[in-house]
């Protein structure tokens, strides 16, 4: 079997550890189904703040007022182009994100001095036939990057220890197109359950906190390819099943023992 895509990806390796069966699902089958409003809202977000950073980079710096607004039409623009399972109205998750916009250009916003912003990039990896793609959300004038995040409730160490393979792809993505001039890769998380009391907290992992193996990296990469190609689709049974957009078509579906 080839690749669903010409490339491999963080969200698609991710995806494949969380659950071959749903990676089968949404890659294979490409079953489309409503994302929730979780990731609607992050997507209405880093579209916004990709605005307000580009507008920043040639010169023209948005106003709370403003970048509000811009955040609000986009709100309605996606929801007319996105299928949203909601488990909250509409409106209240409005209200959460315009609070998410207003704390982002009043208290984030002025601290950073963007360089690049969506910067897609590619890379070759050794002994694979297959290149590695990934979009960073932005690359400060510090040759830093920044990953945003919109979520609930403030990050963990283990979700933080969870996100270190996405930090060595996007060093090595990076070190490949530009060289290694990385000063520190960042997460910038912006969390509240409702549009009160928002708040945020900035994690930075500079290249000695974490041990940039590649080659860990790359047996990571080749396991999820090869199992991908030899039809490697498994059920991974859990906790996590009962929360899954796809639990209704999987539900009755065999378990099989994977083969690796």
């Amino acid at each position: 079997m080839d690749l669903p895509r010409e490339y491999i990806s963080y969200s698609q390796i991710r995806l494949y550890q969380d659950c071959p069966k749903k990676y089968h699902f949404n890659y294979i089958e490409n079953i489309s189904l409503p994302v929730n409003e979780k990731v609607f809202l992050g997507v209405v977000f880093h579209s916004a703040i990709e605005h307000f950073f580009n507008e920043k980079t040639r010169g023209n710096i948005l106003d709370v007022e403003t970048f509000t607004d811009f955040f609000k039409k986009k709100f309605e623009e996606l929801q007319g182009s996105i299928k949203v399972s909601w488990e909250n109205s509409v409106s209240e998750n409005r209200s959460r994100g315009v609070a998410f916009a207003r704390y982002f250009a009043r208290v984030i916003a002025p601290t950073i001095e963007p360089l690049m912003v969506e910067k897609e990039l590619w890379a070759e990896i050794p002994g694979i036939d297959t290149r590695l793609r990934g979009v960073l959300d932005l690359v400060e004038t510090d040759f830093s990057i920044t990953d945003f995040k919109t979520t609930t409730a403030k990050w963990s160490k283990s979700r933080i220890q969870h996100s270190y393979l996405q930090v060595i792809m996007y060093r090595y993505l990076f070190e490949k197109s530009f060289g290694d001039v990385i000063s520190s890769l960042k997460f910038k998380v912006i969390y509240a359950k409702s549009s009160n009391n928002i708040k945020h907290q900035e994690l930075s992992i500079k290249p000695g906190d974490v041990d940039f193996d590649y080659s860990r990296m790359f047996e990571i990469i080749r396991f999820v390819i090869d199992n991908i190609k030899e039809g490697v689709f498994y059920k991974n049974e859990g906790y996590a099943c009962n929360f899954c957009d796809y639990k209704s078509i999987c539900k009755g579906i065999p378990t099989t023992t994977p083969s690796k």
